[in-house]
């Protein structure tokens, strides 16, 4: 897991985020990059519910499955990118963040995350 811990350290060094947690589709935390005050596995099993239900509303619009979300809540920003591999990426935005070139970003690099998997 070396290769992925390196690349969400990088993530986590950037101006636009604050933490990272790549999550298995069973919910489970693959690794994580937190604040102490935040409880990985917790927001892993969240994630996964969130990421299903995403998916189940785009199903329903016609839309497909998840491929990318932004949810904006009243003291930050959530995305939840999803990887190639079935994995999902949940990134906690920082405030300060170009959020823009974020998103930009980790759906440029997603395909390069699932052979770190």
């Amino acid at each position: 897991m070396q290769p992925l811990r390196s690349v969400l350290m990088a993530l986590v060094d950037r101006p636009d985020v604050a933490a990272v947690v790549v999550v298995s589709d069973d919910g489970l935390v693959v690794e994580s990059h937190l604040p102490t005050d935040l409880d990985a596995e917790e927001l892993a099993a969240l994630a996964t519910s969130a990421g299903r239900a995403i998916t189940a509303l785009g199903e329903a619009a016609r839309c497909g499955e998840l491929a990318q979300a932004a949810i904006e809540c009243s003291r930050g920003t959530l995305v939840l990118q999803r990887l190639p591999s079935g994995a999902t990426l949940l990134v906690l935005a920082a405030e300060a963040g170009d959020l823009g070139a974020l998103l930009y970003d980790l759906r440029r690099h997603a395909p390069a995350l699932v052979s770190l998997l």
